[in-house]
């Protein structure tokens, strides 16, 4: 499925757009209803379907829909029928995810420190699933509740490779997405898994990015404004802007929840959106008054302080993470080119150093945020297993999770958003953000990686018939 543009609604305080946004939400929610309902997954009424009268491909579709159950919103946003990236209506939302949920069960109703995941175990349910047609289980669709992943282990005695992390029992959140019972964290998935290791198929590696851009065209247009121009010509004059998704299944949760984080971080930035946070500036309040600060990049990347192997490589460890937010100034030219500076504003750059000390508050407070930096370390995990060949030195067959074997569910990625909801113009100052997310787990895996003696001695106690175990 192709998707060529997707609009996104501006915030407005007018009675016509009040009006319009209390529309959108009912029809967001009888979409979502109708797409999340067995007997209306097809061709005209499902969003995640292909758009081609192949009937053999229609019910590999439905088939595969089936396979994962139903979808809750990706933190908060949801792509409709009509290909808008917006707010879900999450009240209703929250609670049509709550009914149509599993109960979760007994054996992993309790928080755990140290929950034990079997990738040998959990690839042999999936394939099975596969081969039957039968929907995977919900706990095994949320990793058994991991809420983090702290240990990765190879274990070539018993074929295996173990997933270790914290765990807890998950609910919906009042955005409805799944998360931990206890902590309000979202539960790490496992098609985020499956679908970002099947991206590095073949040996093929590369990094996982997402980038709002400007068009040639609309910089060339933008430049040749008098400014500070009417907020009417620059809305006309930015068009659309382009999402750009490379290094993962542009039809993936991964892809979804990348394109929404950046989309949330730079309403944020110019203060259409308001932080669920106190005390949060924009950057647009930040701008000096009288001046035009366009062509400034903001983007997010996961940092790592070190990761930790045993002296087999074998064992491995992944320390705390956090998110960065960085900042860089573009210069525009008139023909719609765009160069790099190496150079960043100084209210940028206090935006963006601030977004990064209160990113973990920030993402407690809004799901999406936390979404993404679960994507960015279940990317680091499946880059360290491919890398480091770990299923070969196992030697145990995780070609349905890992290699490909088993589809992914297939959801809507917005292609292009409405230029004026990322360019902001008042009295005193205009300006336009663009950039992105950049994932790349290869790099720290090549620099960022010790030796620990304490991981020698790290062992994986794995009791009962199931694929997890505390």
């Amino acid at each position: 499925m192709k998707v060529t543009s997707v609009s996104l609604l501006r915030s407005s305080n007018s009675a016509l757009a009040v009006a319009l946004k209390t529309l959108m939400c009912a029809l967001l929610f009888v979409g979502f209803v109708a797409t999340t309902t067995p007997s209306a997954w097809s061709p005209a009424s499902c969003a995640f379907a292909d758009d081609d009268d192949d009937d053999d491909n229609d019910d590999n579709d439905q088939f595969r829909e089936l396979r994962w159950g139903y979808r809750e919103a990706v933190g908060g946003f949801m792509v409709d029928a009509n290909r808008v990236l917006r707010n879900a209506n999450v009240q209703e939302l929250s609670a049509d995810v709550a009914a149509k949920m599993a109960e979760i069960p007994s054996d992993l109703q309790q928080p755990a420190a140290e929950r034990k995941i079997s990738l040998k175990r959990l690839n042999a349910l999936v394939a099975e699933c596969e081969a039957n047609n039968v929907e995977i289980p919900e706990a095994a669709r949320c990793l058994g509740g991991l809420t983090a992943i702290e240990y990765v282990v190879a274990v070539p005695e018993e074929n295996d490779i173990y997933l270790v992390g914290p765990a807890e029992p998950w609910t919906v959140s009042d955005c409805g997405t799944l998360v931990g019972k206890k902590s309000g964290k979202p539960v790490l998935r496992l098609e985020d898994l499956m679908a970002v290791s099947s991206a590095w198929n073949g040996g093929k590696v590369s990094p996982i990015s997402c980038s709002i851009d400007p068009t040639r065209e609309a910089i060339a247009r933008l430049t040749a404004l008098q400014m500070p121009a009417p907020a009417e010509e620059l809305a006309a004059a930015m068009g659309q802007m382009d999402v750009t998704l490379q290094g993962v299944p542009s039809d993936s949760r991964v892809a979804n929840v990348l394109a929404a984080a950046d989309y949330r971080m730079k309403r944020l930035s110019l203060g259409f959106d308001e932080a669920e946070i106190k005390n949060f500036a924009s950057y647009f309040s930040m701008v000096k008054r009288g001046s035009a600060a366009y062509g400034q990049r903001f983007w997010m990347e996961p940092k790592y302080e070190t990761v930790y192997r045993d002296a087999d490589s074998l064992v491995w460890k992944v320390s705390d993470s956090s998110v960065a937010v960085l900042t860089e100034r573009e210069a525009l030219a008139k023909d719609g080119s765009r160069k790099a500076t190496g150079k960043a504003d100084a209210a940028a750059n206090r935006w963006a150093k601030n977004m990064t000390r209160r990113y973990n508050e920030l993402a407690k407070a809004e799901p999406i945020f936390a979404e993404a930096k679960n994507c960015m370390d279940v990317a680091l995990v499946a880059a360290l297993i491919v890398r480091e060949n770990l299923a070969k030195k196992a030697g145990c067959n995780l070609d349905a999770i890992l290699g490909g074997a088993v589809a992914t569910p297939e959801y809507v990625v917005p292609a292009s958003v409405e230029g004026d909801s990322l360019v902001r113009v008042s009295s005193n100052a205009v300006a336009s953000v663009a950039g992105g997310i950049l994932v790349n787990p290869w790099a720290t895996l090549e620099s960022d990686v010790e030796v620990s003696a304490e991981l020698n001695d790290y062992n994986v106690t794995f009791a009962g018939s199931n694929w997890y175990a505390d």
